[in-house]
């Protein structure tokens, strides 16, 4: 085994020096409180949304707080050649972290998938109970699942990891980078710039990589890499998906028809092939992180309509890449849609656990943009990009709010923080930037 790149990939064991990210994710802080717990914590997310940095940054927390030392500290980075060789068995591995010394030891494996049958590895050592914990991190939902679901069943807590939201984005951005808490009487102080930070954010998405890129050409470029590396490694490579021109107009028609309704047997017909096959890539694209799918809310089927999906992109800049579109946000005339799958993707990442997300629709096109329920509906939201000069709602919207009476009723729009009282109930306008806080 070369030592020189696994030293080369842990210079806090050398002394060397190492910056360490300074985007603090919220995700973070979840995992710190999971440190001293006995389960296998997995990262799962898309590549380049962070996850080697929320590494870095725990590695950091545990030698900053005193924890353990930098030598108690194992990090083995799967995508470099060589690494994979200490982790051929569990004896050879076990030897090298001279795990006879009983001291608490921290392994991260980034790109675990990449063993050959990472949950029997990682079972094997978990049940000797030694005390030794692992952090692993994956690109790919299907390959996590796939490899370790059953393996660790009871021995593990996933963590789903995304790109920056837009509250992290905002502490990126020097003039809101500390804000105060903001309510109904100061909040015309900032809207102003939470908005531009909005639009900054709907063009470019929250990956850290354009995030941290102040050139837009260069943002553009790292974009592509991000959607490039994507298409080669999870698609082409581990999902052998052949077609490879054809899932990229897949994405390209889902991207501008984000937010409508899909019908699968439409989009096979203009791309020429199977309605199987397109139903595949779609399930691809939503288990590698890439589109998030919304499903109508049903009470009574006979007068609601069908079972068709809505979809939209996890992240606002691979959609923008997917379509081929990156003009401002004040000029174009998508930018509702876009607006909306920002807001879409914040309801599927804050969601309680019990909670589901959906769409409303009746047969008479009688709309609510997003229900957030549990046992019945609880929140809904209706999303408009335009300036709000009062609160007024639709004939659709008060249908719903007549028929299940959520206990919040929620009109985002881009300047008006007020309440008012229609047909009976209480609907609260946001500027979609603080709701989005």
């Amino acid at each position: 085994m070369d030592i020189t790149t696994f030293n080369l990939s842990n210079p806090w064991r050398t002394g060397r020096e190492w910056g360490v990210p300074n985007i603090w994710r919220s995700v973070t802080r979840e995992l710190v409180n999971w440190l001293d717990e006995p389960e296998i914590l997995i990262l799962s997310g898309a590549r380049q949304v962070g996850k080697t940095s929320i590494l870095y940054q725990l590695i950091d927390w545990l030698m900053r707080t005193g924890r353990v030392g930098p030598e108690n500290i194992y990090y083995f980075n799967l995508d470099l050649s060589g690494i994979s060789e200490f982790l051929e068995d569990q004896g050879s591995l076990l030897r090298f972290l001279d795990a006879e010394r009983e001291r608490n030891i921290f392994v991260f494996i980034d790109e675990v998938q990449r063993l050959p049958d990472p949950g029997i590895f990682i079972k094997a050592l978990f049940d000797l109970r030694l005390p030794i914990k692992f952090i692993l991190t994956g690109s790919s939902s299907l390959d996590i699942r796939t490899r370790t679901h059953e393996p660790l069943t009871g021995r593990k807590q996933v963590f789903h990891i995304e790109a920056l939201s837009f509250s992290e984005y905002v502490k990126t951005v020097p003039a809101l980078s500390s804000l105060p808490a903001l309510d109904t009487q100061n909040y015309s102080l900032y809207i102003g710039a939470l908005n531009d930070a909005l639009r900054d954010y709907g063009l470019y998405g929250g990956y850290p990589a354009p995030v941290l890129t102040d050139d837009p050409e260069k943002k553009l470029l790292r974009l592509n890499e991000i959607f490039s590396s994507y298409l080669e490694k999870d698609i082409a490579g581990f999902l052998k998906v052949e077609n490879i021109p054809a899932f990229r107009k897949l994405a390209a028609l889902l991207s501008v028809q984000q937010g409508g309704l899909v019908n699968i047997q439409e989009l096979a017909s203009t791309i020429g092939i199977h309605r199987e096959t397109i139903t595949r890539y779609i399930h691809y694209l939503e288990e590698t992180f890439v589109i998030k799918r919304l499903t109508p809310l049903f009470s009574n089927p006979r007068t609601e309509l069908s079972k068709m999906p809505k979809i939209y992109f996890a992240d606002a800049g691979m959609r923008n890449l997917a379509m081929g579109g990156f003009s401002d946000l004040r000029t174009r005339s998508d930018t509702g849609k876009i607006i909306e799958g920002i807001v879409a993707s914040h309801a599927f990442r804050n969601r309680l656990p019990s909670h589901r997300v959906n769409y409303w629709r009746t047969k008479s096109g009688a709309e609510v943009d997003f229900i957030i329920s549990g046992i019945k509906p609880v929140q809904s939201i209706e999303v408009k990009s335009g300036i709000l000069k009062q609160i007024t709602i639709s004939r659709g919207y008060r249908s719903f709010l007549s028929k299940y009476s959520p206990q919040k009723a929620i009109l985002l729009n881009s300047t008006i923080w007020s309440e008012t009282e229609i047909a009976g109930h209480r609907v609260e306008a946001i500027p979609t930037a603080i709701f989005l806080l």
